[in-house]
């Protein structure tokens, strides 16, 4: 039923690109049509088939033999389809060291340390999803290792078998965990199984088992408890704990009346070569005190590089403006039409969390609780608190002091003066000679007291949001540098 909407739409573009004389006209030509298409004439289809897939799912589990469901109980051997769409929607992330990607990094970037080549992660993670596509072994693995290995003449550190299995193993197990948790997280199974009970050796029997890992085995809390942020298996390099959901009955089963006590949030001071001495969850390793797969399950943030070294809060734009299509209209026309803020500048000195809860609020949007919005110009965008989040999880922006202006910046995107479309090459600063070509979309807001302007870029590997201000003096606001971003296809504009 969709084929027909993309067969379209190629053809369109092959038009496009065909009948420009050069690079610029094509350019020019992919912007027109991205700012005439909206996703309607997808989106009932789209509709129609994850209603139909959710409830054949349901029908699925819940007429599964027995009480409990299958993917919820019992320890899966072979890869399934969350794990698999897990590892698909990876975007490939050059690093030098192990070090370069941590955390929730991982559940939107493919990593392998050492790899400078996104061609050959590339190639890699290809290896990885047809492994778990076809149930393939380490062994099987190692076939493809050794190719890409003389294929891109890669000098790497480490031993091969350990090499070998470290990569295998690892993208194996966090992928699985990670379709685990969007499994378990089903408001359906949680309504039924709302109990997580934590599994030593889930997978197999480690030949010398760590001593916390094993106090944690048979550990009974509820899903949502925030002991699970940091303690979600795996919790080190090879672990092989799991989690799985239980019942009231199984509860009652187990001879407890309800979940156990959350273990006390202790750490302590580890040394971690390069990095130095860090504050560390007891019983787990340097950079797993996350959910792996959390983010990608919560649908907060696109498949991106989340610590792209320009996805920070800035108030100059670099990069080359590749295309103009349409002239924008003098500045002093633009405020002359003014039309006042109604939002209100905030108290200085808040905790950060007040000023990105007043951002999300218009919205219908929270903390940890994205929202959808449909622009003036029909295009819809998530907006959640990650807007404001490295790719750390830590806060950014509102520490400089644009923290009061969150209600202001809100209303910018909600109701602008202008919103532009347009392309922007952007330079990757850790990465010389790489470049991302990036579709931008600008919401223009200005009034003479107060000048803000608010940015989405979306590209291939990148999305961030960056905001700008005409000037921190309202005596003497200067708007040159928010007239430069005016440039590319207007795709809205007051009337």
């Amino acid at each position: 039923m969709a084929e027909p909407y993309f067969s379209r739409r190629i053809e369109a573009v092959r038009k496009a690109i065909s009948g420009a004389v050069d690079l610029v006209a094509a350019q020019a030509a992919l912007i027109e049509l991205a700012a005439k298409w909206t996703p309607d004439a997808l989106a009932l289809t789209l509709g129609d088939a994850m209603e139909l897939s959710s409830w054949q799912g349901r029908e699925a589990v819940f007429g599964d033999e027995g009480d409990v469901p299958a993917f919820a109980f019992d320890p899966i051997r072979q890869a399934f389809q969350e794990q698999i769409d897990f590892l698909r929607q990876k975007r490939a992330k050059p690093t030098k060291s192990w070090l370069d990607a941590l955390h929730g990094v991982h559940d939107r970037a493919f990593v392998v340390a050492g790899v400078t080549d996104t061609a050959m992660l590339e190639e890699f993670q290809a290896a990885l999803i047809k492994a778990a596509e076809q149930g393939l072994s380490v062994d099987d693995f190692a076939k493809d290792f050794d190719r890409l290995v003389e294929k891109y003449g890669w000098e790497y550190k480490g031993e091969r078998n350990w090499r070998i299995r470290t990569i295998f193993e690892t993208n194996m197990r966090t992928s699985f965990m990670a379709g685990r948790l969007k499994q378990m997280r089903d408001p359906d199974v949680v309504k039924l199984r709302p109990y997580w009970q934590y599994l030593h050796g889930e997978r197999r029997t480690p030949k010398v088992p760590r001593p916390q890992h094993l106090v944690w085995n048979n550990l009974v809390l509820m899903w949502d408890d925030p002991w699970w942020d940091t303690h979600f298996p795996p919790n080190d390099w090879l672990c092989s704990c799991g989690v799985r959901t239980l019942s009231r009955d199984d509860l009652e089963g187990l001879g407890k009346s309800g979940p156990d006590k959350t273990p006390p949030d202790a750490k302590a001071a580890v040394m971690v070569r390069g990095v130095g001495l860090v504050n560390q969850p007891v019983g787990v390793g340097y950079g797993w005190d996350h959910m792996p797969g959390d983010l990608w399950e919560r649908g907060l943030v696109p498949s991106s590089l989340m610590n792209h070294p320009l996805a920070i809060m800035r108030d100059d734009l670099k990069g080359q403006h590749l295309v103009t299509i349409d002239q924008a209209i003098p500045m002093s026309d633009l405020l002359a039409a003014a039309k006042p803020f109604k939002a209100q500048v905030m108290n200085a000195g808040l905790p950060i969390e007040d000023y990105v809860t007043e951002f999300l609020k218009p919205f219908g949007a929270n903390l940890g609780a994205a929202g959808l919005w449909t622009d003036k110009s029909g295009a819809r965008l998530v907006i959640s608190d990650q807007l404001f989040r490295d790719g750390r999880g830590e806060w950014k922006g509102a520490k400089r002091g644009h923290g009061e202006y969150a209600a202001l910046l809100a209303e910018a995107v909600m109701d602008p003066d202008e919103i532009w479309m347009g392309l922007r090459n952007l330079p990757d600063e850790a990465h010389p000679g790489y470049q991302d070509l990036m579709i931008t979309r600008r919401y223009i807001r200005v009034d003479p007291a107060t000048s803000l302007f608010a940015m989405f870029e979306v590209g291939p590997k990148n999305w961030l949001a960056i905001t700008g201000y005409a000037s921190f003096n309202r005596a003497k606001p200067d708007y040159n540098h928010i007239d430069k971003q005016r440039v590319g296809k207007l795709i809205w504009k007051r009337k």
